[in-house]
């Protein structure tokens, strides 16, 4: 049997109060107008061993289905689909460097008498969504997304902390580019 990786979003169906906050923040407190929308995900890479990636897939929305692990459905929506950028939007990846939380998880999946999981790593995604879209010509916009991500000072960064967190920065055109490793 061999192990596929099937990569799960989360986002709450209701208001994010944590979003609309930092949106304030970047906005109005770090000065950053030209971003108009925040929105976080939980982004779950699942390692799961089944014969194709079919199975794989099939295993995880049985497990996401049949359990409130992953996802509350009465707050929450939930895809196995790839969630792709619109084209004025950007991505910062956020992950913690050392965490239970991946362990934890694998032991409540075990719980639930799924043995196909063999691995799972969570990060949220923060989808940056800007007032222009961005090109990878425009000067700047690693800076930018840097100066709203990662935490530099108390009027520098939101999103993340450098000291225990890794971030990448991820374009609509494809291209991760590491801010914090």
């Amino acid at each position: 049997m061999a192990t596929h990786t099937v990569v799960l979003t989360v986002a709450l169906r209701i208001t994010d109060n944590e979003a609309r906050s930092a949106l304030e923040a970047v906005r109005v407190k770090m000065g950053v107008g030209e971003v108009v929308g925040l929105a976080r995900e939980d982004v779950w890479s699942l390692e799961v061993d089944a014969p194709g990636a079919d199975e794989a897939r099939e295993a995880v929305a049985r497990l996401v289905e049949g359990t409130n692990l992953f996802a509350n459905p009465n707050k929450h929506r939930h895809s196995l689909d790839d969630q792709p950028l619109a084209p004025d939007e950007v991505a910062v990846l956020v992950s913690d460097r050392e965490s239970g939380q991946a362990v934890s998880m694998l032991e409540a999946v075990r719980r639930s008498g799924d043995r196909s999981v063999v691995a799972a790593r969570r990060c949220a995604r923060w989808r940056i969504r800007l007032r222009n879209p961005p090109s990878p010509q425009q000067p700047g916009l690693l800076d930018l997304i840097r100066s709203i991500a990662v935490a530099e000072g108390r009027t520098e960064g939101l999103l993340a902390n450098p000291h225990s967190q890794t971030v990448t920065a991820v374009l609509p055109w494809g291209d991760e580019n590491p801010l914090v490793t």
